[in-house]
């Protein structure tokens, strides 16, 4: 009887306080009608929860996750294990195969509780109700949320299967220490897959969501472990398991082994994500949209849970790293390198500095500087034997000269008389290169510079002094390193990337990139050009690149005035490396010039990188 009287008075308070509900809703002009409202919340048939993205290097090792606010690796419900299903309904649901999302016996329990304490203190939450708060509510305990938790709960079960909102009920809930999703929390709390663990040790996760502060296992293991326990007696008393695996599972020592994130190379995401944009760009189902949309677009798909592949070779990215900080032990001298694969046509190595940190200012994409000589090969001398046919021993004048008012000096005020083009470019000297491009005619020759997609050349630059490196804004280590590569290619240029393809979790291919080479100069020229560029390396200013191990070693040192920059872009036969030294306030490096910084840091990479 007193049962009975007890429904009956839930009812009646339910009945009022959802009445009190509805006069209070219509008393305020803008507020959105109650089923509208409720049916647009729980809309989840197409519900994605954000998860984590990775993006993998060329051997699939993992680079770096990106996370929004919630880090979580989500599961199908497939791939859920089934101990890790059935220790959650034995828990927080034991009626949820037959209930329709609200479990009235647990709210009439839950209000009498609450009634007699004057607050809210219980819940009687089902696991539908848990996923409505979790995905469309706040967790402040009031009847107002209730009830529209109770209204969501319903809706959901409509829509959705068991396996679905129960999949994503365990992908949902929190596990601490910004922990999403049970797969997470256990790489997390574990360093392994959740299919790796023991029941005991997906007893200990399940524990967490019930009051992830209460039963942070970093922070209050015993109440964890309490906790954990009786999660196995209430898995043993609903025969999910017998009392052997019971007295097994309890009897098991728990050894967390928490998963640190570590990021090897923190100067590269900010690269691929600059690139993503690109590469989401060049989709004709983006075609049109904005730079702002990209944007959305981008931060989008990287909560989706792709795979983000590139062609970083870690090997390669180390050596680079520490090249770069053993040969500039200097407070306020910096230095970046690119590393460009023959035979993929793709970056393999990218550093921006000593010490760059998480999408931290990178040099080797962000910084413009003044070329130098480094410029001379693509925009003087091979424009000029690819016009003129010429030959790495034609002769060229090098005395000095003037050209409207423009007069150059050679480094050191040297003179020299009638030299060969191969003798010009392995002494950079700068009378005969002003020369050499005077005669193919700038605008010419700067044509020859269009297929790079250079982004800061301007008109102002064509001009003679631009043949000593003299332009505007200058260009990125990215850039000069990427048009070296077509000495490479016979001529040709493709734009080198570091991003091979983006998958979704599945691997079904998303996006790639499908650009076709773009032919600079003939084949001809091409061989004439690498013949001047080794010519560098064998008696010019990069005599200290040699090294034993490739059948091919050719490059193009630049000093800019008053050795304010330092370059030297070099070809073996298998790799294209650009390295670049100097102040992020431009200053003087005559201090140091002659120890030639940029040549041994080359020269320290490539040397490593032909062992392999």
């Amino acid at each position: 009887m007193n049962q009975k009287l007890g429904l009956i008075s839930v009812l009646l308070l339910l009945g009022i306080v959802f009445f009190s509900f509805m006069g209070l809703r219509t008393e305020h002009e803008n507020y959105i009608p109650f089923q509208k409202a409720i049916s647009s919340l729980a809309q989840v048939e197409n519900m994605k929860l954000d998860e984590n993205s990775r993006l993998l290097d060329q051997n699939g090792n993992l680079l770096y996750e990106f996370k929004n606010n919630e880090s979580r690796i989500y599961l199908d419900y497939n791939r859920i294990p089934e101990p890790v299903r059935q220790v959650f309904i034995a828990t927080e649901d034991q009626g949820f195969i037959q209930h329709h999302g609200i479990d009235g016996k647990a709210i009439a329990r839950a209000f009498i509780t609450n009634s007699s304490a004057g607050s809210v203190q219980q819940g009687g939450s089902t696991i539908t109700q848990q996923l409505s708060r979790n995905l469309f509510l706040t967790h402040e305990r009031t009847y107002d949320r209730k009830l529209k938790e109770l209204l969501i709960s319903y809706q959901i079960e409509q829509q959705l299967s068991k396996e679905r909102i129960l999949e994503l009920y365990i992908n949902s809930i929190y596990f601490q220490n910004g922990v999403y999703g049970i797969e997470k929390a256990s790489r997390y709390y574990f360093s392994k897959p959740v299919g790796e663990l023991s029941l005991a040790e997906t007893a200990l996760l399940a524990a967490i969501p019930n009051n992830p502060k209460l039963y942070d296992p970093l922070t209050n293991f015993e109440n964890t472990i309490k906790r954990q326990k009786w999660i196995l007696l209430k898995m043993k008393e609903q025969g999910y398991i017998n009392e052997a695996t019971y007295e097994a599972s309890l009897s098991q020592h728990i050894q967390l082994k928490v998963s640190q994130p570590v990021i090897p190379y923190p100067e590269i995401v900010g690269y691929v994500k600059e690139e993503l944009l690109s590469l989401l760009a060049t989709s004709p189902a983006n075609k049109g949209l904005t730079t702002k949309e990209l944007l959305v677009k981008r931060d989008q798909l990287l909560k989706s849970g792709v795979v983000v592949e590139t062609s970083l070779d870690p090997l390669l990215q180390k050596e680079a790293v520490r090249a770069v900080n053993n040969r500039l032990p200097y407070n306020d001298i910096e230095g970046s390198v690119v590393v460009v694969d023959h035979v993929s046509k793709q970056i393999v190595s990218i550093v921006g500095g000593k010490n760059v940190g998480l999408e931290e200012f990178n040099r080797a994409y962000q910084a413009k500087r003044q070329p130098g000589s480094s410029i001379k090969p693509l925009l003087v001398y091979a424009p000029y034997v690819d016009v003129y046919g010429a030959k790495s021993q034609s002769l060229i004048s090098a005395a000095r000269m003037c050209e409207d008012n423009y007069c150059p000096n050679n480094y050191g005020g040297a003179s020299y008389g009638t030299v060969s083009l191969k003798k010009a470019i392995a002494s950079s000297i700068n009378t005969a290169a002003v020369r050499v491009l005077s005669k193919t005619g700038v605008n010419k020759a700067f044509s020859y510079l269009q297929p790079f997609g250079f982004s800061s050349v301007t008109r102002e630059d064509h001009q003679l002094a631009s043949a000593l490196g003299g332009f505007s804004k200058g260009f990125s280590p990215l850039e000069l390193t990427s048009a070296y590569t077509a000495f490479s290619s016979g001529g040709t240029f493709v734009k080198p990337r570091l991003i091979t393809s983006v998958k979704d979790k599945n691997g079904k291919l998303l996006y790639a990139w499908k650009e076709k080479p773009v032919s600079v100069w003939s084949e001809k020229t091409n061989s004439v050009m690498r013949e001047m560029l080794e010519a560098g390396t064998i008696s010019g200013t990069a005599r200290d690149a040699r090294f034993a191990g490739s059948s091919y070693i050719g490059g193009k040192t630049g000093t800019t005035n008053d050795v304010r920059d330092l370059w030297f872009i070099g070809l073996t036969d298998r790799y294209t490396a650009g390295v670049w030294v100097g102040r992020d306030k431009p200053s003087s490096l005559r201090s140091i010039e002659s120890a030639s910084p940029e040549v041994m840091i080359w020269r320290d990479i490539m040397k490593k990188a032909h062992q392999n």
